[in-house]
């Protein structure tokens, strides 16, 4: 009987420490300057400490200042206001995508914003973008 409540003490230190295991996000951009209506790329990669890919789901964003103006949904950037507003996608491992800006966003300064949830964790990437004129 000892030994039972040994191992199930056991268990109860592991498992906080397996479920909180880190994970590694990252977000890598063709630049921080897009120019209108030219194809803008990204890269996301989620993995294990270990490097393992792994099973995430993203919501991308576009923000100005803290102010979420874009996000994705239906498989387009659209104009949205909400903090929650788009879509998620799952992805295992890594996810690329482009995006192209309209003539109306040449000059403002925005904040490309992906979303990460993976392992029971969540982590905010972050790139600044300021589209150029073509």
């Amino acid at each position: 009987m000892r030994l039972l409540g040994i191992a199930v003490l056991a268990l109860v230190l592991v498992l906080p420490a397996v479920a909180a295991a880190p994970i590694a996000a990252k977000l890598t951009t063709s630049g921080p300057r897009p120019t209108v209506d030219q194809p803008w790329r990204y890269a996301l990669t989620v993995r294990s400490a270990r490097g393992a890919p792994l099973a995430a789901k993203v919501k991308l964003q576009l923000l100005l200042g803290r102010t979420v103006v874009g996000c994705w949904k239906g498989g387009a950037m659209v104009q949205c206001f909400s903090p929650d507003a788009g879509e998620w996608i799952a992805f295992r491992g890594k996810r690329t995508g482009v995006l192209r800006f309209p003539a109306p966003s040449v000059g403002v300064a925005l904040t490309f914003q992906a979303t990460v949830k993976a392992s029971g964790q969540v982590r905010r990437l972050r790139a600044p973008v300021t589209v150029q004129a073509a």
